[in-house]
């Protein structure tokens, strides 16, 4: 019965059956069967029948306001989930270099907001969390943004912006990043990762092929090795790489090159809860940024 109060209500604010049936978007004698249908329930007639106009009986106007209620009462009990997102459970993807600088605290600052909120991490590289964020399997994914045009269901919400650098085990002297790549090992920052591509186009239109000796798409573990003199590496500066002990950072000469960090969700299907985690992403990407003085 619903939708014969919603349509008795419109009918009774028009006073005309054929301006309801514009206003609802159906026909005039679809509106004539909704309002019959609700008096035949009710037991009594709610409006007087004018020639083309209606106009609502003396029951018809007393229990208009009551009908406005039930339906206001009705959109709340509708939009219970809505008000309560902490009663989901949130699904997010997250790539390896983001866990810690702004996943963390994130999550940190949703968790106070929506403390029943349940939260569930799935790690993974990016074109492979793209590819469950389509299947359904996750609501949002924290990626690097992909190097080709987004679907038209997917929708994506920046982060920030990081630039790649070198960095070198703290005994090695000098400031020139071609030098080093000719002289010391180089562990890859994950070819695979959307990432790794573009620092894979860069070396290329650089001319550059270094001497690879070790790929991983884990940042933690590029730092501690290059840290413990195992070879020198490039990778998107984040807040994790100054701070490790025994490394140096370089720049990439007059060389601009990075990626761009943001969350993937698909259109129409934003929770709450995933709204308000992007909002502490971008509070965490503001005070998670590396300082420009540490880079040689």
């Amino acid at each position: 019965m619903i939708s014969e109060l919603r349509t008795f209500v419109v009918a009774a604010r028009t006073e005309s059956f054929a301006a309801t049936a514009k206003a609802i978007g159906v026909t005039q004698s679809a509106i004539s069967a909704q309002i019959r249908r609700l008096e035949e329930e009710l037991g009594y007639e709610l409006f007087d029948r004018t020639g083309r106009s209606v106009t609502l009986t003396a029951t018809g106007s007393l229990i208009l306001c009551q009908v406005e209620d039930i339906l206001s009462s009705f959109e709340a009990l509708r939009g219970a989930a809505r008000l309560r997102p902490e009663s989901e459970l949130l699904r997010v993807g997250a790539i390896s270099t983001v866990q810690t600088s702004l996943l963390a605290p994130a999550i940190a600052g949703l968790h106070l907001e929506l403390p029943d909120l349940k939260v569930r991490i799935v790690p993974g590289i990016s074109m492979g969390l793209l590819d469950r964020l389509d299947a359904g399997e996750l609501d949002a994914a924290l990626i690097v943004r992909p190097p080709f045009g987004l679907m038209p269901y997917m929708q994506w919400h920046p982060v920030v912006q990081q630039d790649y650098v070198m960095i070198v085990p703290a005994h090695i002297q000098g400031t020139d990043w071609r030098q080093v790549l000719e002289e010391e090992p180089f562990i890859r920052y994950d070819s695979r990762s959307f990432g790794g591509r573009t620092l894979d186009r860069f070396l290329r239109t650089q001319g550059i092929a270094p001497h690879e000796v070790i790929e991983t798409e884990e940042l933690h573990t590029i730092l501690q090795m290059v840290a413990n003199n195992m070879g020198c590496s490039i990778v998107p500066y984040i807040f994790a790489v100054s701070v490790v002990p025994n490394i140096r950072i370089l720049r990439l000469g007059d060389q601009k090159v990075g990626r761009e960090v943001g969350v993937m969700t698909l259109r129409g299907r934003m929770t709450e809860g995933c709204k308000v985690l992007i909002r502490h992403l971008d509070e965490a990407a503001r005070s998670n940024t590396p300082s420009q003085a540490l880079i040689s």
